[in-house]
């Protein structure tokens, strides 16, 4: 079987450290060879992370499928729903809906049909990496120093919700929940977020969380 090229467009470096520790290594039994990108936010510079507008993204993901227009190769996306540019396509429909999933799915449809290239798969993670976190957060408390009173405080604030109910406000998303009781957060995102993320395993991210799931689901399926 021929091997399939993936190239994972990501917000930062700690989606690249999670897509380079859990997603290649998974990916590879499927002949999918992933490779993940910190999406291009100046071109001069050369600086990438965060989605600042959509044009951004917009330029980066067009200028890399000119670059491998070989059927061999695939794209897709893994960019938070929080702080989401309200250009980006489908806002307007997404804003009509009330449940999150269903917001998402009208973004990553308009996505799609945006960029018009049947090897795009795009994904926009519900509401934000760190969701992934709270389908055990004892793997964020072995890798942060003396943190056992902030993740009892975290877990007792999100009991009851699904990692990805965990909303989009501009204190209760997933990280700001997280930088509260644990600053420390805040600067060793990706030393710490990914590898945790990548130890709770993904049999454990994909039952908790429906949404990536359903990507994952995808992802497979291009074999």
């Amino acid at each position: 079987m021929n091997w399939l090229r993936l190239y994972i467009t990501v917000e930062g470096q700690a989606e690249k450290a999670f897509a380079d520790q859990a997603l290649a290594p998974y990916l590879a039994n499927f002949n999918i060879e992933v490779k993940p990108r910190v999406v291009l936010t100046n071109r001069k510079l050369g600086k990438r992370g965060g989605i600042l507008d959509f044009a951004k993204i917009e330029g980066d993901l067009t200028r890399l499928m000119k670059q491998d227009s070989h059927p061999e190769a695939r794209f897709t996306t893994m960019v938070d729903f929080y702080a989401l540019p309200p250009e980006f396509p489908g806002w307007t429909e997404a804003r009509t809906k009330a449940l999150p999933q269903d917001r998402v799915t009208v973004l990553e449809e308009a996505l799609r049909r945006q960029f018009g290239d049947a090897r795009f798969h795009p994904y926009i993670q519900l509401h934000e990496f760190e969701a992934l976190l709270y389908c055990d957060l004892t793997e964020l408390q072995h890798r942060i120093a003396n943190s056992e009173r902030g993740i009892a405080t975290l877990q007792q604030e999100v009991a009851g919700f699904r990692p990805e109910e965990i909303n989009e406000g501009a204190t209760t998303a997933p990280s700001k929940r997280i930088i509260r009781p644990l600053p420390v957060y805040e600067r060793s995102k990706v030393r710490v977020g990914a590898a945790a993320a990548a130890a709770i395993g993904l049999p454990a991210l994909r039952e908790k969380c429906p949404h990536f799931n359903d990507w994952l689901s995808r992802l497979e399926s291009l074999a």
